[in-house]
């Protein structure tokens, strides 16, 4: 999983192996009693705010993820929803992006 969102994120772990995303830390890890996809994906969705969606975008298609929500324009901005390789939603906002001032 960690080798996915360093992929997906362009993020480094830090020394506590975490991933530093601007003041907060995103830690992923195992534990002893979860394993497998998520069941129920849209309970907890981690929600980043980026600078570049539409850049974003196209470097996630690269990868093949599967897109719950395609990027599209909303009055706050772009957003869209992926899912990690363990089915949780991970969505990607750029606010107050305006239309017109992107490509796609």
């Amino acid at each position: 999983m960690k080798s996915w969102y360093r992929s997906a994120f362009s993020v480094t772990e830090n020394d506590g192996g975490a991933f530093p995303l601007g003041d907060v830390q995103l830690f992923i890890e195992e534990h002893s009693e979860v394993s497998g996809p998520n069941a129920d994906a849209a309970r907890v969705i981690v929600n980043l705010d980026v600078d570049d969606c539409r850049a974003l975008e196209a470097h996630l298609l690269t990868l093949g993820v599967t897109w719950v929500r395609k990027v599209e324009q909303m009055p706050f901005g772009l957003i869209g929803t992926l899912a990690d390789p363990d089915g949780n939603y991970v969505q990607i906002i750029q606010w107050g992006a305006e239309p017109g001032t992107h490509p796609g």
